[in-house]
């Protein structure tokens, strides 16, 4: 007697039970960009400034809260060995300036890190200039190496504070000799505006790789 063949199911069974099934869809959902394909704007900000009497680091607060408000993972610190860069798909770097130049532990940041700036879009603040006008108005003399190693969008000159009874004997002697006045001269309006302009370039881009030479003297 000849049996005849079951008849062939109607629907595949699922490959993994429901509850199991939605197990691993959460998983994938997870995972980094770079073993899924998905891609989009930066979201993850570090605005890290080099500061000596946190007038610059407050700066860095305020563009942090701008792009935290525009939607954006913002954290901002003060520049020291511990700050790494792993995570982060953008960058805003600043720093006080003082006798043209950027602090040190600013410049060391982008000498160390250049390598992975100049793969990531990267803006540039310094702070230093006092009076109104705000003097003096041109670039700190390091601050095209510093764009070049890291190929920085754009570097922009903020107003700074300037307390003398918080300046070194020495620091106080150099800003009489200067005749630099005392007084609070940033410009928030000012430095949110610029920051705003960040939000807007973040969002209309794309993941950045690009690469670039590292020239810092």
């Amino acid at each position: 007697m000849t049996t005849a063949p079951a008849p062939a199911p109607t629907t595949a069974p699922p490959l993994l039970e429901p509850p199991l099934q939605r197990l691993v869809m959460a998983q994938l959902d997870e995972l980094p960009e770079a073993l899924t394909g998905q891609t989009g704007p930066p979201r993850r900000v570090l605005v890290a400034a080099a500061s000596k009497y946190e007038a610059t680091a407050e700066i860095a607060n305020a563009i942090a809260k701008v792009l935290e408000d525009r939607g954006f993972s913002a954290t901002a610190c003060e520049i020291d060995p511990s700050v790494q860069v792993d995570g982060f798909d953008a960058f805003v770097i600043g720093s006080a300036v003082y006798s043209g130049h950027w602090l040190q532990p600013a410049r060391w940041f982008v000498q160390s890190h250049a390598a992975v700036l100049s793969t990531r879009p990267v803006w540039l603040f310094s702070s230093g200039p006092v009076g109104d006008p705000p003097m003096p108005d041109e670039d700190p003399v390091d601050v095209t190496a510093i764009a070049e190693a890291t190929l920085a969008r754009e570097h922009k000159v903020f107003a700074g504070r300037l307390e003398h009874s918080r300046l070194s004997i020495a620091e106080q002697a150099l800003v009489v000799a200067l005749r630099a006045p005392e007084g609070d001269f940033r410009d928030w309006d000012a430095i949110r505006g610029w920051a705003e302009g960040i939000a807007e370039a973040l969002s209309a881009s794309g993941p950045t790789t690009i690469t670039g030479t590292i020239s810092l003297d």
